[in-house]
């Protein structure tokens, strides 16, 4: 039987769920001013048709995904949209609509929506109330053709009998939950059961938010506890029939998930950590997910960092956690993304969500009301799947093939769950299209033996299809592995080494609302033409979004080209304004000499860490783009001739806790490169983009060749920038080079120490840059600082991004200079070799 109780909040979900109960008003709000339109493409009927109050003029373009949008000046409370179609008495239109803050990243408040087919009017379609400045409509066609018309558009704000409540309850569904909280008495705190708690609030530990956006959680450091815990908590506990009875479940029996779209807000002051989602059993918790700081874990019992998520939280972010138990095993996701998998076996088992907050009086100041956790949910989703009704989800069926013929017959039959095991041998692949598993039931392809299952010919395209994983086989075949206009789709401890005749790209993630998919744990190797490795595009105006690719190993890349050559390139000039929010991390690349871009980055938002360069041409290049991050990147020349680091255009960019040794390279190979421009914040997509802002701070340098250079292509020289508490070494050449002078570039607390013919290279006071030798030690692959260094607490500080240091210690007290902290902690982070990453790696 399949049980369900969900939490959902009055306004839009960015991982919507369909069936969801909101209690937004039917009546649409008055009409939002609309100050600009524009659109995907025109047929010569243009986007201000749809907002010149004529039923007779129109928008059209041709082609799935094509879109419209309405910008309202400001950001808006949006509470509906009315959409007049062309000859919407006689066809039926398919679409989506949007909202976006910044017209970059969009949230779906409409999904997959038909239009009536019976009116010629506007017709109202209302979702719950979103902020927003920008509201798009895309459109897939209708029922007659490929063609998206609208004829008029409207956009309303907040729904005009709505969007008030009193009570949690008015915004979320509180059936299936009671609520503790951190007020009463000692170890004997209030909780609140149904009926009460359907009429129950309580300011400000339990509260609606003000625009009945999402419920509020907090627990203050001086609050009470139960007798089984120190800490205070405002949190709800999973119950079952109409919270008559506490849930109770196995791990081992049926399947269970939660899923929390939450923010969290609030950290107590010295002990900055809380808990926001929980599973427990009959007796503790068995995984939660666990902020401290910036960092966002996934715990293990007691193991309190078993999973890094993020180390970049910023307070305030929405994010979607997930937990789905069954089969004695938990998976852990974020963001739609599987973190990791725990094998757990246990019963009394229940969720919990809300703010649990690990501090209290005798570890956090001041002890007082006002120093709390806080964290506030938007959407929540239980359901359980016990098997009464029909198969629940889990393993599905195992389809073994022996030939290609099978395996072509195995995709086109192919459901949620079905395992795809392929026997050793050649195989010729095909297209998997429309094929949809979920979370829990995905579609897998494997090689009953890793690395004997061999693609020798055909093309695999995966389009228009979800939840698909491919794993452990070996790719020698000369075509493109595709992924299409597709969500979560895995490729997972492959060996690809692909016959080349002429340029090739390897893996190409492309086509319109591509999201979620993986590449992980492969290995890529003997790439002689051009093309790379792995290619991120998407439609013609958006980037794939949220795509990871992560413990790959990248080899023997070559010749060198001019272009065309990358690893991996994430986006492409006319892209490049898009944001991507890819992350590519903990890969190894040895002898990638491809191309000047080991990685080519040309899109916005997006992450590269915990990488390793061996002995590669070229540099990690942010190309093109904006608020790219680069950090806990090691950089290991070997002296090889054209060995390179970091090279950045575009602005507001963060590098830090990178390391640099034995580089080779100048110019555009330097260890770091803060480029010139050739246009400033305007000109063609292609340019090369002024660096703004760029936040250098916490690196290491030894022994490059040429260490940091300012400016040495392109006329315009970067601005406002900062180079703050980096250590640099070296024996020739100078260290800082200002081949080109900065416009306010900001020097602070960092150590030069030249040797040899080498020296500091620009004139700052002593509090910029100090002449002076860090003691650095060696340690293993890597220099670090020694006991008595002169780095050790001489910080500037003052960002609240560097948590930790290259080796994943955290930075405590005062912060060193350079990458490393002095630390007696554990190394959890280091050089990568082969034997962490790669399909046999653990």
């Amino acid at each position: 039987m399949r049980r369900s109780h969900r939490a959902v909040v009055v306004t839009a979900l960015a991982f919507a769920v369909s069936g969801a109960y909101h209690p937004v008003a039917s009546a649409v709000g008055a009409a939002l001013p609309v100050v600009g339109v524009v659109a995907s493409g025109d047929d010569g009927n243009v986007p201000a048709n749809t907002v010149d109050g004529d039923f007779g003029t129109r928008w059209s373009a041709e082609g799935e995904g094509v879109w419209i949008r309405y910008d309202l000046g400001s950001s808006q409370v949006v509470g509906s949209v009315s959409v007049a179609w062309h000859k919407g008495d006689t066809r039926r239109d398919t679409f989506d609509v949007q909202v976006s803050e910044d017209g970059s990243s969009w949230v779906t408040v409409v999904s997959r929506r038909t239009s009536s087919g019976s009116s010629l009017g506007l017709q109202d379609y209302d979702f719950a109330d979103r902020a927003g400045r920008y509201v798009r409509i895309v459109g897939y066609g209708n029922t007659s053709n490929d063609w998206t018309s609208i004829t008029e558009a409207r956009i309303n704000g907040r729904d005009a009998d709505g969007g008030t409540c009193t009570y949690p309850s008015d915004v979320v569904d509180l059936t299936n939950w009671y609520v503790g909280l951190p007020i009463g008495e000692e170890e004997s705190p209030t909780n609140v059961e149904q009926p009460e708690l359907a009429r129950f609030s309580v300011d400000p530990w339990f509260r609606a938010t003000g625009d009945c956006a999402a419920v509020q959680f907090r627990a203050a450091v001086n609050g009470v506890t139960t007798s089984g815990s120190k800490y205070p908590r405002s949190e709800l506990r999973e119950m079952t029939d109409s919270g008559a009875s506490k849930a109770s479940w196995s791990s081992t029996s049926g399947v269970h998930t939660m899923v929390i779209d939450q923010a969290i807000t609030a950290l107590p002051a010295g002990q900055s950590v809380v808990v926001a989602g929980q599973i427990h059993d009959a007796s503790d918790d068995v995984s939660v997910f666990r902020l401290e700081g910036s960092k966002l874990y996934v715990t293990n019992g007691d193991t309190s960092r078993y999973r890094l998520v993020t180390d970049d939280y910023v307070l305030g972010t929405r994010f979607q956690a997930k937990f789905e138990v069954s089969g004695g095993q938990i998976r852990a996701y974020y963001n739609g993304v599987l973190q990791t998998t725990i094998s757990k076996s246990f019963s009394g088992g229940y969720f919990k969500a809300g703010v649990y907050t690990q501090a209290n009086c005798s570890n956090s100041s001041p002890c007082s009301a006002g120093n709390y956790g806080e964290v506030r949910i938007y959407d929540l989703t239980v359901t359980h799947d016990d098997g009464d009704q029909g198969p629940a989800p889990g393993p599905g069926r195992v389809v073994n093939v022996a030939t290609s013929s099978q395996l072509r017959s195995a995709f086109s039959a192919a459901q949620a769950g079905d395992r795809i095991v392929l026997a050793d041998g050649e195989y010729t692949i095909g297209t998997m299209t429309g094929k949809n598993g979920t979370a829990s039931q995905p579609i897998t392809v494997v090689a009953a033996n890793r690395g004997r299952a061999v693609v020798t010919d055909g093309q695999l395209e995966v389009a228009n299809s979800s939840h698909v994983t491919f794993e452990g086989l070996k790719w020698t075949n000369s075509d493109t592995v595709k992924i299409t206009s597709s969500n979560n789709v895995r490729l997972t401890r492959n060996h690809f080494r692909l016959t080349e005749d002429s340029s090739l790209k390897w893996v190409l993630i492309g086509g319109a609302n591509s999201h979620h998919n993986r590449i992980d744990h492969n290995l890529f190797e003997e790439k002689h033409q051009l093309g790379n490795f792995i290619t991120i595009d998407g439609s013609d105006t958006q980037q794939s979004q949220h795509d990871l690719i992560d413990h790959n190993h990248f080899r023997d890349i070559g010749p060198r080209a001019e272009n065309e050559m990358e690893a991996i390139r994430v986006g492409w000039s006319e892209i490049s304004r898009s944001s991507g929010f890819t992350v590519i991390e903990s890969n190894l690349f040895e002898n990638c000499d491809g191309d000047p871009e080991i990685i080519s980055v040309k899109s916005n938002d997006n992450t590269v860490r915990y990488n390793t360069f061996r002995t590669s041409q070229g540099t990690l290049s942010h190309r093109h783009g904006n608020r790219g991050t680069f950090h806990g990147n090691f950089f290991l020349g070997g002296g090889k001739a054209g060995t390179g680091g970091i090279r950045v255009y575009g602005q507001d960019h963060r590098i830090y806790n990178n390391y640099f040794e034995g580089l080779t390279g100048t110019g555009y190979d330097a260890a770091l490169q803060l480029d010139g421009g050739d246009v400033d914040t305007s000109g063609a997509l292609s340019a090369h983009w002024r660096v703004y802002r760029a936040t250098v701070v916490n690196n290491t340098f030894v022994n490059n060749v040429s260490n940091i250079e300012i400016g040495a292509n392109y006329k315009l020289a970067p601005v406002d920038s900062v180079l703050a508490d980096n250590v640099v070494t070296g024996g020739s050449g100078k260290l800082f080079n200002e081949i080109k002078a900065p416009v306010n570039l900001g020097y602070a607390g960092n150590i030069a120490w030249p040797t040899g013919s080498a020296t500091v290279g620009v004139s700052k006071p002593t509090g910029a840059i100090r002449t002076v030798d860090p003691l650095l030690v060696r340690e293993g692959s890597v220099y670090r600082i020694g006991p008595r260094s002169p780095a050790i607490d001489a910080g500037t500080g003052g960002h609240p991004f560097l948590t930790d240091d290259m080796d994943g210690q955290a930075r405590a007290g005062g912060t060193d200079v350079g990458a490393d902290e002095l630390s007696s902690a554990a190394v959890t982070r280091g050089p990568l070799s082969a034997t962490d990453v790669g399909p046999a790696a653990a």
